[in-house]
């Protein structure tokens, strides 16, 4: 686990290192004149070579730095005034360090913006990346067929398609590199779960770290901020789990009370459930399972509420937060006066595949259902002090150092 997270906190140098190396492709041949196809080629795989081209510069750059602090301390025999010393490098160094090492500084160069609207949305990131990415391998391999195809420059074309087959390498392993980031964020795995992936219930859609829930979202930042269908008369349209969790805030409720449902809306319904960590985690990779063992006040089964919010007051144990759709079925609807009809009972498992619970305060509205096959997906939230992973791998700050609102 330590290898992963010191590996994934490295990722800018790595995409650094990969984009030095096709540098040495940019190198043509002058003991022939190119024709126009090769001057084709060398353009296309120019422009595929964006990023190489960046790291020539910033490292042009930083040489530069060098050999002017080399050359005044060479030329300057003027004592006089000297604010530091001669041997004090510091201020060279903190810059070279800044324009080679700083992640910033590094995104900038290898093209891999850090804008905020990606902290909810990785697959974004990756679609934008994987985009850019093959654009560059697509122009690289045009720029090798112009290359090999040249008539009147056999043996330069053939040098320069041969590099830039080789650097074709290079771009392929960055796709490696966005895939490993993209499957850290989006196929996320808390530390407390340690068991194998394939054991996973096709019911499972994924881990959502704890940092992205709702109410760590930005109202200042663009593409970040939480989502603003949340008045009385208007629902946010969007039932995606994810989305739930993570652009909206603990005391949203997705639906509306269950009994003033249209027929076509109240087939299936949105719940919140919250359990130990380990609960959750063995519910991931197999199933809920009810809750057999008195008091139950709406009898045995598995239990939710409508609201994030709502689950802290019901539930016997924290640790985990699951939302869940769930097929709803045949349901009876009880208000307090009714509960003991179904207190610590299954009889109406006979009858009706629900139980929903009318509360004088529809905020605090919550339903059992009988069979855990009821329940069509959900996603899962471990909370921090069950999970180091997202602390370990700084997932948590990993956009904290962006400058401009983008790098």
């Amino acid at each position: 686990m330590w290898c992963c997270s010191c590996c994934y906190r490295r990722l800018g140098t790595w995409y650094i290192l990969l984009a030095f190396f096709p540098l040495l492709n940019c190198s043509s041949s002058n003991d022939e004149k190119a024709d126009v196809i090769i001057t084709s080629g060398f353009i296309l795989d120019w422009i595929g070579s964006l990023v190489p081209t960046f790291v020539g510069i910033i490292i042009g750059f930083v040489l530069f730095i060098v050999a002017m602090k080399i050359l005044f301390t060479l030329c300057c025999n003027d004592n006089k005034n000297k604010v530091r010393s001669e041997t004090d490098t510091s201020t060279t160094l903190q810059c070279s360090l800044f324009l080679l090492c700083s992640r910033p500084m590094n995104r900038f160069v290898a093209l891999n913006c850090n804008c905020p609207c990606y902290i909810p949305r990785p697959r974004l990131r990756f679609i934008v990346r994987m985009t850019f990415l093959i654009f560059s391998i697509l122009l690289r391999i045009i720029a090798v067929i112009l290359y090999a195809t040249s008539k009147t420059s056999k043996s330069g074309g053939r040098l320069l398609a041969i590099a830039c087959t080789i650097s074709l390498s290079f771009p392929i392993l960055a796709i490696c590199l966005d895939i490993y980031h993209y499957r850290t964020w989006w196929h996320y795995r808390p530390s407390c779960d340690q068991q194998s992936r394939r054991t996973l219930s096709h019911k499972h859609i994924r881990y959502i770290p704890y940092h992205l829930v709702g109410s760590n979202r930005n109202d200042m930042h663009m593409g970040n901020k939480p989502c603003k269908s949340m008045g009385v008369d208007f629902r946010c349209p969007n039932r995606k789990l994810e989305h739930l969790i993570i652009f909206h805030l603990d005391d949203y409720k997705p639906q509306q009370r269950w009994g003033l449902l249209a027929s076509n809306e109240a087939v299936t319904y949105v719940g919140f459930h919250r359990t130990k960590a380990e609960s959750a985690v063995a519910i991931a990779h197999s199933d809920f399972r009810q809750s057999m063992n008195p008091p139950q006040m709406l009898g045995f089964g598995v239990y939710f509420a409508r609201s994030i919010e709502h689950t802290k007051g019901k539930a016997r144990f924290g640790g985990a937060l699951i939302c869940a759709e769930i097929r709803m079925g045949r349901v009876k609807q009880v208000t307090f006066d009714q509960i003991y009809t179904v207190r610590d009972s299954k009889a109406w498992w006979d009858e009706y595949d629900t139980i929903y619970y009318n509360h004088d305060n529809d905020d605090r509205d919550e339903f059992c259902i009988k069979d855990p096959t009821q329940i069509l997906r959900w996603v899962i939230v471990v909370a921090e002090e069950y999970d180091t992973k997202v602390e370990k791998y700084a997932l948590d700050v990993e956009f904290e150092d962006t400058l401009c609102n983008c790098i």
